[in-house]
């Protein structure tokens, strides 16, 4: 009778511990999560995307079934607002790997109809950002300081207030080209066939489709010379960080085609504002976020899965198989600081930001 008692405990014990065990250990299971990307497919954050989502879910209980969608348009602002808006249900089964647009909250401008303290932050991916033109831009182009005395420059853009775009403007501004930027491109696919049928002259990358499109079609062959990179610097305009990987490639940092171009560093509130956008976009190119509401423990479960990822040897080895670097990962913490970082921009900053925004 005491044995029988004890065993009867012990199975209600096990079914109340069943019971009280956390939802998120099997929140996936049985489901389908889908990644919104805010670019189009074939572009620089489907890329990187698509190798996230191929080891994502064997880091998260369940392992759920995975699929991709895309809302391009308008630099990805599209995409981020409607993640914002009342048709992404904060289910936890939708998340965006998304490029963020960092210049629109650092203007209060309208395009951005979101916040995005407001996302649940999950995780971000340092990237950093190459331009490259044709050779036959004019005067001629035989070395990157050239492009102080280029004319007729037309740059590729996907938007006029797109981190993408601002840099390009301000970086062309600073340096003495004279530029008409095209706009409106969905990928930078679509953008490196614009160069190559000679639609336009001028274009950044970041470093997948730089690595994996740019130097096989556009640089191997002749067609484009390699410019600059833009490193990250420090208040006084310094570089403080920067790619072993592009340095190796020979490829300079901008404040050194600008100093060959002209003796002395770049400086200025131009330069503050492109050094202030690039160190933002730069920092964090890509952030992967999450519906406001979406349940506290599938926003837990995700930043665990996404910090496993990022130690995954299987993951790193097929991201620097096609990135060309590892993954610098943003934690969650880091992330939420760099968003809340761009609501204290200097307002002669901010002046430059919305004049280069209302112009192409």
């Amino acid at each position: 009778m005491h044995m029988r008692a004890l065993t009867t405990g012990a199975v209600a014990i096990a079914a109340l511990a069943a019971t009280c065990a956390p939802a998120s250990a099997q929140f996936y299971k049985g489901k389908t999560l889908t990644m919104m990307i805010n670019y189009g497919a074939g572009g620089n954050t489907d890329v990187e995307g698509r190798v996230f989502m191929r080891h994502l879910p064997k880091h998260l209980a369940g392992t759920p079934t995975t699929i991709v969608s895309y809302r391009p348009s308008a630099g990805g602002i599209v995409g981020i607002n409607w993640l914002g808006s009342a048709n992404a249900q904060p289910d936890g089964l939708l998340f965006c790997f998304c490029t963020l647009n960092v210049v629109e909250p650092l203007i209060g401008g309208p395009s951005l109809t979101v916040k995005y303290e407001d996302f649940a932050f999950i995780a971000g991916v340092h990237q950093w950002i190459v331009g490259y033109a044709r050779k036959d831009i004019k005067p001629g182009l035989t070395k990157p300081a050239d492009m102080a005395k280029a004319v007729e420059v037309f740059g590729a853009g996907y938007n006029p207030s797109t981190p993408h775009d601002m840099r390009s403007k301000l970086s062309l501004d600073i340096m003495g080209a004279k530029y008409n930027m095209v706009t409106g491109f969905q990928s930078i696919g679509n953008i490196n066939k614009a160069i190559e049928q000679k639609e336009v002259n001028f274009a950044l990358s970041s470093m997948p489709a730089y690595m994996g499109q740019a130097i096989p079609n556009l640089v191997k062959p002749g067609i484009v010379l390699p410019l600059w990179y833009f490193p990250i610097v420090d208040a006084g305009g310094k570089p403080i960080k920067r790619s072993p990987e592009l340095d190796a490639l020979g490829v300079p940092l901008y404040t050194d085609v600008y100093r060959q171009a002209h003796g002395k560093p770049p400086s200025g509130e131009k330069w503050d504002a492109l050094a202030l956008v690039n160190n933002l976009a730069t920092t964090m190119l890509r952030a992967v976020l999450m519906p406001k509401g979406t349940p506290p423990q599938a926003v837990e479960e995700m930043r665990k899965a996404f910090a496993a990822v990022a130690e995954d040897k299987e993951f790193q080895a097929e991201y620097q198989k096609i990135v060309k670097v590892k993954a610098e990962m943003v934690s969650a913490k880091e992330g939420e600081a760099i968003l809340a970082s761009m609501k204290n921009v200097p307002p002669a900053t901010a002046a430059v930001l919305k004049k280069f925004a209302a112009s192409k």
